[in-house]
């Protein structure tokens, strides 16, 4: 089982630069060039939110479009960037999340040896994560069907301190997340929204999040740190399951990456 884990996309649908700098319309198209490449072709893809750079409905529509050109399923969990409603009507395939916890976008999906358990972590008009008290409900319900499964758990927000000052902010009932993982041995964290790959256990668990498809934070580990960004080479991640056992492996996207920067984030919203 090869799951193949994209992140911050950041697409805009009117042809404009992300943050002023980043044409993220090229971006992707290079990603789905590289994906296309690939044999074996991964069993699925899961994005890890900020599809859209402001939740443009046309954005998604691209998205959508291109990346279908693969014919392999498709889920996502939105950002802070996305919007829900967008998510759901564009895409409903992609986040088939059931109505008995709306307007969350939380759902698994069943395999014979693995599942894939996504969870919804933001909030409307707010950078940072959020534990809800339904979505940890819902949480602790399915992680309890088949605990002894191995199990990828996806949301956007790492709940976890990465040491890039302004993005650490803080993740509202960390707690009560950390508590469910804690009791769950069969979970490997799988993240967004740090735009870089960092490695890390958290309540005894491994942690991660994937490189953006787009820019990619200036590691700067300082109080400020984490608030600009670089053109550095986008990349992925690849969880393998073989013989009982994960391995995530940090891809990287062919291109003619730049290096340039720092940029700062500026131009886009959260939207509300």
């Amino acid at each position: 089982m090869r799951i193949l884990q994209l992140s911050d996309t950041h697409l805009r649908g009117d042809h404009s630069l992300s943050f002023k700098v980043v044409d993220t319309r090229r971006c992707l198209d290079e990603a789905v060039a590289h994906l296309k490449s690939l044999a074996p072709q991964p069993d699925a893809i899961v994005i890890t939110g900020d599809l859209a750079d402001s939740g443009d409905m046309r954005a998604y529509h691209i998205l959508h479009d291109e990346l279908s050109q693969l014919g392999v399923p498709v889920y996502a969990v939105p950002g802070n960037h996305d919007r829900r409603d967008r998510l759901r009507e564009v895409m409903p395939g992609w986040c088939p999340a059931g109505q008995d916890i709306a307007p969350y976008l939380c759902y698994t999906v069943e395999e014979k040896d693995v599942r894939l358990v996504m969870m919804d972590s933001m909030s409307p008009g707010s950078h940072s994560g959020h534990c809800h008290a339904p979505t940890a409900d819902w949480l602790e319900r399915e992680l309890a069907k088949r605990p002894e499964t191995p199990t990828l758990f996806f949301m956007h927000h790492p709940p976890f301190i990465t040491g890039m000052g302004a993005m650490d902010e803080p993740f509202e009932h960390a707690e009560r997340l950390a508590d469910i993982v804690a009791r769950n041995p069969q979970l490997r964290l799988c993240f967004g929204h740090m735009h870089r790959p960092i490695v890390t256990q958290w309540q005894g668990r491994v942690a991660m999040t994937a490189p953006a498809v787009s820019m990619q934070i200036d590691l700067d580990l300082s109080p400020a740190g984490g608030d600009t960004f670089r053109m550095e080479t986008p990349g992925y991640l690849l969880h393998h399951f073989a013989d009982g056992v994960w391995n995530s492996h940090i891809c990287q996207i062919p291109t003619q990456a730049t290096f340039a920067g720092p940029y700062p984030f500026a131009g886009s919203v959260n939207p509300t």
